[in-house]
C-alpha cells in the first residue's frame, strides 16, 4: 500500500472514532457510590453546597439530605406550616434524617404538629419550648430513638411526655412556670399516676432549673416505675422547700458521680451555704459521688 493510502485509512479509522456517540468518547471509570457518599460526607457542615450536590444527580440527594436535615429548627408557626406544606406526604419526607428537633417560639404549635410530626421517627435530641401551656400529647413517642429531652417554658403532660421516651437517658428541665403547683402538675393533688408498666431508666444527666416550687416536679419524677439512675444531677432553684433536692439526690445514691445545687436569689446566684450541712449528709449515702458542693 502506498504512503498516501495508508495516510488516507488512517484518517478514516481516526474520522470513525471521532464520530462515536459523545458520551462514549467522554466516559470514565465508574466510582463506587461509597467514594461519593465519603466526599458528601466531608461537606456536612456547608449547606451551600450540599444543596448544589443535591442539583447534580439523584444518587446523591439521599447523602447531601441526610446533613442537611440532621437538625431542625422550626421556631415560628410560619415555619411549622411552611415545612407541613412543603413536605405533606410523611412517606416523602426528609424528617427521618433529622437527628436533633427543636420547636419553640410558636404558641400554638401543638395545633399544627399533628400525624405529620411522627414523621420525625429517628430523632435523638428533642427541645420542645413555650408552648403556652398547650397539650404535648402530639408529641408523645414521636421517635424511639430520644435520648435527650430537653423542656423549657412547658408545664403540660410533662411527666407523661417523658414516660413515652422508653430509651431517655437526659433530662432538661427548665423555667416550668405555673402559678401553683396544681397548675405545674395537674395530677398533683390527687396523686400522679404514672405508668404502670415502664419508664425510662435516665441514666445520664439532669438538669433542672426553676423559680417555682421543686416539689412536684421531683415527685412525678421520684414516682416513676423503673426509678431514677442519674450520675449527673444539676439543679437551679428559688428560694423554698429543699426537701425536694434531697429526696431526689437519695433515689440516685447508687449513681450519682457529680452533683451541683445553686439558689438564685433576684439577679444573683449564690450556694445555700445555710443547708450545707443537710446536703453533705446526703452525699454520705452517695459512694460515688465525685467533686465539690454546693
Amino acid at each position: 500500500m502506498h504512503n498516501g493510502s495508508r495516510d488516507r485509512h488512517s484518517l478514516q479509522m481516526q474520522g470513525r472514532l471521532h464520530k462515536g456517540p459523545a458520551s462514549a468518547r467522554l466516559m470514565s471509570p465508574a466510582l463506587p457510590p461509597e467514594t461519593f457518599d465519603t466526599i458528601i460526607d466531608h461537606l456536612h457542615d456547608e449547606p451551600a453546597t450540599l444543596k448544589t450536590c443535591c442539583t447534580v444527580s439523584k444518587s446523591w440527594v439521599p447523602r447531601a439530605r441526610k446533613h442537611l436535615f440532621a437538625h431542625v429548627e422550626l421556631n415560628t408557626t410560619f415555619r411549622l406550616k411552611a415545612w407541613k406544606s412543603a413536605f405533606p406526604d410523611p412517606s416523602n419526607s426528609p424528617a427521618h434524617y433529622t437527628l436533633s428537633l427543636s420547636i419553640y417560639g410558636a404558641p400554638d404549635a401543638v395545633a399544627v404538629a399533628d400525624d405529620w410530626i411522627h414523621a420525625f421517627r429517628n430523632v435523638e435530641q428533642l427541645l420542645l419550648g413555650h408552648m403556652d401551656r398547650s397539650p404535648l400529647v402530639p408529641f408523645y413517642a414521636i421517635s424511639p430513638a430520644v435520648r435527650l429531652l430537653y423542656l423549657t417554658y412547658t408545664t403540660t403532660d410533662v411527666f407523661d411526655l417523658i414516660c413515652s421516651f422508653p430509651l431517655l437517658e437526659d433530662l432538661v428541665l427548665f423555667n416550668l412556670h405555673s402559678a401553683s403547683e396544681a397548675d405545674l402538675h395537674p395530677g398533683y393533688e390527687a396523686g400522679w399516676n404514672p405508668p404502670s408498666t415502664s419508664s425510662p431508666k435516665l441514666t445520664g444527666s439532669l438538669d433542672l432549673r426553676t423559680t417555682s416550687e421543686l416539689y412536684s416536679i421531683v415527685h412525678g419524677l421520684c414516682a416513676f416505675p423503673n426509678g431514677l439512675h442519674f450520675t449527673k444531677i444539676t439543679v437551679g432553684f428559688g428560694i423554698g422547700n429543699i426537701d425536694p433536692i434531697l429526696d431526689l439526690v437519695s433515689m440516685c445514691s447508687d449513681t450519682l458521680e457529680s452533683l451541683t445545687v445553686s439558689c438564685f436569689i433576684m439577679l444573683g446566684m449564690f450556694p445555700p451555704t445555710s443547708v450545707t450541712g443537710q446536703y453533705l449528709t446526703v452525699a454520705r449515702g452517695c459512694r460515688n459521688l465525685k467533686g465539690a458542693f454546693p
